[in-house]
């Protein structure tokens, strides 16, 4: 969502957490992406880079960067080329049991001055407190009773979906979960919202 806009801001911070957290594989960086925005969306109203996140097997995914970084995809908006080819390169390898070891590796100096100080903080913090983490680690964080994805899964019966069809579903996360008892939060979270909208229909003229 708004990906148009937030290109440059998204690459600089794949770029800036593979350069502070070494062997970063793709696993890891898509649940560190996670926690940056959904702990910014409690605290602001407001997710950080705006993706949006899959309820799969192995936890919340942003599809559209899943796609982009292991298959080599870009996306096109109004004929525009949008990817992190500036920003950061994939190592891929392949492993044992056939498939394939991804890690993010930053490409270039990373540019944090689009950054508030309330988002650097905070992205820091989830450095600081998650980036030694291992995948599985995150992924067993991300799965514990009552967070977005344990619940998103229950009210869905994901557990069967995930059974029958495989690790991957349509079903979002929804972060406005996390301040539905405050009011105060949520108008702060639409007018973010229509101020990105806003900015959209800037965008096409």
């Amino acid at each position: 969502m708004f990906r148009n806009q937030l290109n440059d801001k998204i690459g600089n911070l794949l770029n800036y957490l593979s350069s502070r957290i070494p062997n970063l594989s793709l696993t890891k960086v898509l649940k560190l992406l996670y926690l940056i925005d959904e702990t910014s969306y409690q605290r602001s109203g407001t997710p950080i880079t705006w993706l949006e996140y899959k309820a799969w097997e192995m936890g919340p995914v942003a599809e559209e960067l899943y796609n982009e970084l292991k298959f080599d995809q870009s996306l096109v908006h109004n004929g525009q080329i949008l990817n992190f080819e500036n920003y950061i390169q994939t190592n891929k390898k392949a492993t044992e049991d056939g498939n394939t070891q991804i890690t993010i590796l930053p490409k270039g100096n990373y540019n944090l001055s689009s950054f508030s100080e309330f988002e650097s903080e905070l992205i820091n913090n989830i450095i600081d407190r998650f980036g030694s983490y291992t995948a599985n680690q995150l992924i067993k964080l991300l799965h514990k009773e009552n967070t977005l994805w344990h619940q998103c899964v229950k009210d869905n019966n994901l557990d069967l979906n995930f059974k029958l069809y495989g690790k991957k579903s349509n079903h979002t996360i929804d972060f406005s979960q996390l301040i539905k008892n405050d009011a105060i939060m949520q108008m702060a979270a639409q007018s973010a919202f229509e101020s990105m909208q806003m900015q959209d229909v800037f965008n096409e003229f």
